[in-house]
């Protein structure tokens, strides 16, 4: 839970990799952002004919940064150009892609929104310069509408819930052997009448 960006996309050619890279290392170190480089290893070959590859996070090639306190941001892709969410690769069943591995998400969140800016306005100026596809989700609707108002709000929102919910869990009270379904059970009522509360309160 926490406000989040998801974003995927195709890169126009392969060989602007390595340009990518080290443009996005430059920033990195002008801003003072951890950061990892990734060079791909041999392509492998599918297990069967006509099979599905199952891509590994050694597979990939491309670079992947955090600002402080932010959530790794992946711009990692496959031989084909397709960016993906390298951590993905570890646990996805190739056969089905049940983690959507094209799907990159990065909680903003604890950055908070100036963070949240910057990596945004990066994004969109590397995808109008490196990629010939690229789809943002932004939870903070930011993206698109370039209103800092709107992503304030945003932010308050998000803070208000995760608030809420630490101050609800916090006062639950451990029960020695309990089972799952009961503690899930006392989670629920005590988030809804935190909730109610706030809702009667803020009425």
């Amino acid at each position: 839970m926490g406000l989040s960006i998801h974003y995927q996309g195709k890169i126009k050619d392969y060989a602007l990799i390595e340009e990518l890279v080290q443009e996005v290392t430059d920033i990195c170190k002008t801003m003072d952002w951890s950061y990892h480089t990734f060079e791909a290893d041999e392509t492998p070959e599918p297990a069967k004919p006509g099979e599905p590859v199952k891509y590994m996070p050694e597979h990939v090639k491309g670079i992947s940064f955090s600002p402080e306190e932010c959530e790794p941001i992946s711009l990692t892709f496959l031989p084909d150009g397709t960016l993906v969410c390298w951590v993905k690769l570890i646990h996805n069943n190739h056969l089905t892609n049940d983690l959507m591995i094209e799907w990159v998400s990065t909680k903003t969140q604890f950055a908070g929104p100036d963070a949240h800016i910057a990596v945004v306005k990066l994004l969109h100026y590397l995808s109008e310069k490196y990629f010939s596809f690229f789809e943002m989700n932004d939870e903070g609707y930011y993206w698109g509408q370039w209103d800092e108002s709107v992503l304030l709000a945003q932010f308050k929102k998000y803070n208000f819930i995760l608030d809420t919910v630490c101050d609800a869990l916090s006062n639950m009270k451990h029960i020695p052997g309990e089972p799952a379904k009961s503690l899930a059970d006392r989670i629920e009522d005590a988030l809804k009448k935190k909730f109610g509360e706030e809702d009667s309160s803020a009425g």
